[in-house]
């Protein structure tokens, strides 16, 4: 029996969601998830229809670790009422629940660590748009093959533009986990969510349920001595997330996320330390020791060491040696002047802007301190989620340097707030972000294409911007996987995407018709770097079809067998299945492959076993659609300027550089 048509369902996967039942199901073979109402009372339909309207406004924001809703249906069986049906994608992995019930033991401070940065980030994307959870649990978070968390079962959510607004608030939440608040009234905040998420963590470090560390007769949780190895700065942040009253909780993610910084940086500290202490142990003891006489008077110390020394400088030999010394220590100076310091150099280097080439955020220097905006590239922000540690990561150790990153969204919001006319293209991208920092609208700018190829080079060129290069990105061309083809040189592509070859049978394929995509150029940074890698001399550029960001592109050339698109490496051949990415070369003997071998087959895509980018390859560039990634910034010697600039030096410090290669790009320093 097919559900509305087209899905097969398999076998329950469980019944412990807040309103429905959730099925295993398969469409033509792909596995999905089919969430089931339990409830036919109005109150839990408008619950249920509230989940799939929040989450599927957070399907189209491409949120990482949020399921992707796919579909909504009604199902009518003979023997009971109807049922309301979402479909979601299916998200591999078992919940920390059963994890920690498997494992049957606690988890150390650096995963506890990690798994906070992970969902604090995840809750920053659904609190900025004003969505709440209010369902926070071990058994709602996914641990997924690759280590990465998910946060599912949105049957509780709340929106915060319906809190305040005199409706009656439905008391729904998990005992033990749920905030005091929440409990008496129903009402939810930003400070529910992080209750239940310090909750969430008493479990995963204890193996005990609160509930069975609760202390009625004293109201309260005690659970801090069965943690095993965990200092103390980690369990307090845990604390703080769970004090009784709301307000002096965390004001928000980023709050939470400066605090782990914090502590990763500490914990980093004392590692280092004991390591060299372990590396150089102290020194043996001296076979005796000079212990002043605590019978003499300070005084008479202080007298005796005075008579001493003038003893000693009444001795002429001594006297000769002194003043030899100083006639020597003179023509040093004259013969060999001192030398800057290098050490020296790069601090100043930082404070005047350029490149600081240091070893961890602590060594920059010159760090303004404000409020900065910064945005841009649709290629930096499929990374949102690992630069939001990187963000979290620089404001741990420059607190009051808070850099925030602004969508498109933002922009256009406060433009229309201010009632300042925009005069910058609306979609998000490289050229768009560029035009926002030009007109004010942004601070610094993440760019994946050079000032001199952007659209506002004229305008650029007039309010002097300026840009550095920290780090590289790879352009992938991805086909359909049943299309048979080794790969394309640059001549193919230039000839594919300018109209000049129409069929794949021209490139030693099958006798299909060439569907190519594209992203517009009038804000992606990516077309702007293709077309300048492949076109050269050609001024034309012919794509069949303009689709409006890479997941529309990516979900057409999955679902069409003669199609072609392109885009950063990290977008469409690391995070999504069911395309294959192709070698390209500048001839047929040269194809150069873009990632690590093997390539990863559809199936085990979906389990979690994506392709990743080789980054020999890209940073020798190899690769020929290989590219750079800009910070830009305005010349206008302001503190704007100084932001930008220290954000560059942030990142080409070798812990930037590290974790910029976390989030999928290519380290630009030699030896890294």
């Amino acid at each position: 029996m097919l559900l509305a048509g087209k899905y097969q369902a398999i076998k329950l996967m469980s019944d412990k969601g807040s309103f429905g039942d959730t099925y295993e199901i398969t469409e033509r073979g792909v596995p999905k998830v089919l969430k089931v109402l339990k409830s036919n009372k109005a109150k839990a339909i408008e619950l249920f229809d509230r989940e799939y309207r929040v989450l599927s406004s957070l399907t189209g924001e491409n949120i990482v670790g949020i399921p992707r809703v796919e579909d909504f249906f009604l199902y009518a069986p003979k023997s009971q009422h109807v049922l309301h049906c979402i479909v979601m994608e299916r998200i591999n992995g078992m919940d920390l629940e059963e994890y920690i019930q498997e494992r049957k033991r606690s988890i150390d401070e650096k995963t506890a660590m990690d798994w906070l940065s992970q969902l604090t980030v995840i809750l920053h994307e659904i609190h900025s748009r004003g969505i709440f959870h209010r369902d926070i649990k071990p058994s709602n978070v996914i641990l997924q093959p690759d280590g990465q968390l998910a946060l599912i079962d949105f049957g509780a959510v709340k929106e915060a533009a319906m809190i305040g607004t005199g409706q009656m608030h439905t008391q729904i939440y998990t005992p033990g986990y749920a905030a005091p608040e929440q409990q008496q009234t129903g009402g939810a905040s930003a400070q529910s969510d992080f209750y239940a998420l310090g909750r969430t963590f008493v479990y995963l470090l204890t193996e005990k349920r609160p509930t069975d560390l609760y202390h009625a007769p004293r109201d309260l949780l005690i659970w801090r001595d069965q943690t095993n190895n965990i200092s103390n700065n980690f369990l307090d942040l845990i604390d703080w997330l769970m004090h009784k009253d709301f307000n002096q909780r965390p004001s928000s993610t980023k709050s939470i996320s400066q605090e782990i910084a914090a502590s990763k940086l500490a914990s980093s500290f004392l590692k280092k330390d004991q390591a060299k202490r372990d590396q150089f142990p102290p020194p043996p003891p001296p076979p005796f020791t000079l212990k002043p006489d605590v019978s003499v008077e300070p005084s008479t110390i202080i007298l005796q060491t005075r008579l001493t020394i003038l003893n000693l400088f009444s001795k002429k030999w001594l006297l000769s040696v002194i003043g030899l010394s100083i006639a020597l220590a003179f023509l040093a100076w004259l013969l060999f002047p001192k030398q800057p310091n290098p050490n020296e150099a790069n601090i100043n280097n930082a404070t005047s802007g350029n490149i600081n080439d240091g070893e961890t955020f602590a060594t920059i220097q010159g760090v303004p301190t404000g409020t900065f905006k910064f945005g841009g590239s649709t290629t930096w922000a499929t990374t949102r989620q690992q630069q939001s540690l990187i963000d979290a990561a620089v404001m741990g150790v420059f607190p009051k340097y808070k850099i925030n990153y602004t969508t498109s969204g933002d922009v256009e919001a406060a433009n229309l707030k201010s009632g300042k006319e925009s005069r910058c293209d609306k979609n998000p991208g490289s050229n768009t972000g560029i035009c926002w920092l030009i007109e004010g609208d942004l601070d610094f700018v993440q760019s994946s294409v050079p000032l001199a190829q952007t659209k506002y080079f004229d305008r650029a060129t007039e309010v002097k911007l300026v840009e550095k290069a920290v780090a590289y990105d790879a352009l992938t061309v991805v086909v359909n996987p049943q299309l048979e083809i080794p790969g394309l040189t640059i001549d193919q592509l230039r000839g594919i995407y300018t109209g000049k070859l129409t069929n794949w049978s021209q490139v030693g394929g099958a006798d299909l018709p060439i569907l190519t995509f594209s992203r517009s150029e009038n804000a992606d940074g990516s077309v702007s770097a293709f077309k300048q890698l492949i076109l050269q001399q050609e001024n034309k550029w012919n794509p069949n079809q303009l689709v409006s960001n890479t997941t529309e592109g990516l979900q057409k050339v999955k679902s069409s067998p003669n199609s072609i698109f392109f885009g950063a490496a990290k977008e469409v051949m690391t995070d999504f299945c069911g395309v294959r990415p192709l070698a390209i070369g500048k001839t047929e003997n040269s194809l150069v492959k873009p990632y690590i071998e093997p390539l990863q087959s559809t199936a085990n895509c979906i389990k979690g076993k994506r392709n990743q980018i080789n980054p020999a390859v890209v940073k020798n560039q190899i690769y020929p659609l290989t590219r750079k990634l800009y910070v830009v910034t305005k010349a206008d010697g302001t503190d704007r300027q100084k932001a930008g600039e220290a954000y560059t030096n942030l990142l080409m410090t070798n812990q930037g550089q590290e974790l910029l290669q976390k989030a999928g790009f290519v380290s630009i320093k030699s030896g890294e």
